[in-house]
């Protein structure tokens, strides 16, 4: 009983908490003159990807890496799958997404970087220094490259924002954090290997930062915002995490999971980018996705 109330509180807290972190966010934008897609493509991803950094890192310190890859590939496809997937197809009969072609080309580059580091099934020291700063250096970029036409009319720091930013994303990070280890609880009765559990239950309760902060900022019509979350919680995990757990130990990839996970993800991936190249997200879309996430599930079992 007790696990099942943690259960239901622990998702208010991250619903609570993808709106107040939504609505900082987007006056932060406004205020330092920087778009939504910017914001959401850094500070929101970062903020929502702390779940499957801490998990991640804390997998590998305790000598199960299968379970921290799992999480991390299967956070990847749920974010695109499940998260963008419900999103569009809740929200929008269409999206506006303008992504501009070297973030897609980027985020596409991504996924190629994975199915190639981990041709051998392991991801290396060198490897992953090498994703570091690839992440640093597209950040950066981005940043000089995103900044709004407009920003002459920049107002003074308003640290409330900032405080109200923090605030939203503890939230988020708590909430995701209870509501994962109430569900661990919850289901710990179900005998599922350890790369099947951080596959589905793992990497969709971290994925819930952006499922909840994706739909909020879909409700408020900040599609940008919602589009830059998944893309950067993407890069964040492939770049950021993996780099770090590579930096930690070399990293292995078991060989069933690569064959059955990377073509969902390189097919997601390509849904995507023939939907960003269009710049609209259209339900059929979020059907699709929905449906290669669902057969990533039945792969993995």
């Amino acid at each position: 009983m007790l696990y099942i109330i943690i259960f239901i509180i622990s998702l208010l807290a991250v619903i609570k908490g993808a709106d107040i972190t939504t609505d900082s966010a987007i006056r932060i934008a406004k205020q330092y003159g920087v778009s939504e897609f910017l914001i959401g493509l850094t500070i929101i991803a970062f903020g929502t990807s702390l779940p499957e950094l801490a998990s991640s890192i804390t997998a590998v310190l305790y000598n199960t890496p299968e379970l921290a890859v799992s999480n991390i590939m299967g956070s990847n496809i749920a974010n695109i799958g499940l998260v963008l997937g419900l999103t569009v197809i809740i929200f929008s009969k269409k999206i506006d997404c303008n992504v501009s072609k070297s973030d897609i080309y980027f985020f596409v580059f991504s996924v190629l970087a994975i199915l190639v580091v981990f041709i051998d099934y392991r991801l290396t020291f060198v490897e992953g220094m090498f994703f570091i700063l690839l992440y640093i250096s597209y950040t950066v970029y981005s940043i000089k490259t995103h900044k709004m036409a407009k920003s002459s009319h920049r107002t003074k720091v308003d640290f409330t924002n900032l405080a109200m930013l923090a605030i939203g994303l503890t939230l988020l990070i708590a909430g995701a954090n209870y509501f994962i280890t109430s569900g661990i609880e919850l289901i710990s009765m179900f005998g599922i290997s350890a790369t099947a559990f951080g596959f589905i239950f793992i990497a969709v309760g971290t994925s819930l930062p952006e499922l909840a902060a994706s739909l909020i900022s879909m409700k408020k019509k900040h599609q940008g915002l919602a589009v830059g979350n998944i893309i950067g919680s993407n890069l964040f995990n492939t770049f950021f995490i993996f780099g770090a757990m590579a930096g930690i130990e070399t990293i292995p990839m078991i060989k069933s999971f690569y064959i059955s996970s990377m073509p969902i993800l390189v097919a997601l991936t390509a849904v995507l980018y023939l939907a960003l190249m269009r710049k609209k997200l259209g339900r059929f879309d979020g059907f699709l996705f929905l449906a290669l996430y669902s057969l990533s599930v039945i792969l993995v079992f």
